[in-house]
């Protein structure tokens, strides 16, 4: 029986009003051809650094030059600094969202946000929607991000409950869909997929029909 909801915060809960020229901008894959090095090695580089660990922005720049081996320059410095800054301004949790929240309470379920984030973000939650989950689990606070198996271990044993009974929505498919599920939890994938193996849901209401 499910008794934990847990939600994925950047485009799930949080929608992210996107400006796809914006967007791409300060995406890793631009990020990738500024430094001249494969995507996947960035991309590795950002979680392991932006991720999974505290720091002033500086600092995680210096430590995410070193982990490529590359120099810091002014242009890495700023294009961090307008990601960060849009991803901040241009993201929201609507009404309807936050009535979900309310419902699934009412229902008896605890609530809890999980999200691969960094510390640099942690900002934009509002108290309202702080006020009605039970908790929150960062990547950076755990130093483990949602596709390492310790990072499930922690909440379990933090919360008191099962595998079997969380149930984590999110909208990227692997770390919010097949690595939960490796893991023992149930999951919905929050977004459009043709394979019909795989549980998903168009809007976030929808998870109450499933609970049904």
């Amino acid at each position: 029986m499910i008794k934990v909801i847990s939600f994925d915060i950047g485009g799930t809960l949080v929608e992210n009003n996107e400006n796809s020229n914006e967007t791409q901008k300060y995406d890793l894959k631009s990020l990738a051809k500024l430094v001249n090095l494969p995507y996947e090695k960035v991309r590795e580089a950002y979680k392991n650094v932006f991720q999974k660990t505290k720091g002033t922005f500086n600092f995680l720049i210096e430590k995410f030059c070193l982990e490529l081996d590359i120099l810091e320059t002014s242009e890495i410095k700023e294009f961090f600094s307008k990601k960060f800054d849009f991803s901040e301004a241009n993201s929201k949790i609507s009404d309807e969202n936050i009535k979900l929240l309310i419902e699934l309470k009412k229902k008896g379920y605890k609530i809890i946000l999980f999200s691969n984030s960094c510390c640099l973000l942690d900002a934009k939650l509002p108290d309202e929607v702080l006020n009605i989950v039970d908790d929150v689990f960062y990547s950076y606070d755990l130093g483990f991000t949602k596709n390492e198996t310790e990072s499930y271990h922690y909440i379990e044993r933090k919360l008191g409950y099962l595998p079997n009974e969380f149930l984590h929505i999110g909208d990227t498919l692997s770390s919010d869909y097949l690595i939960p599920i490796q893991n023992g939890w149930n999951a919905l994938y929050y977004g459009n997929i043709d394979d019909k193996n795989i549980k998903k849901i168009n809007k976030l209401t929808e998870v109450l029909a499933y609970l049904n």
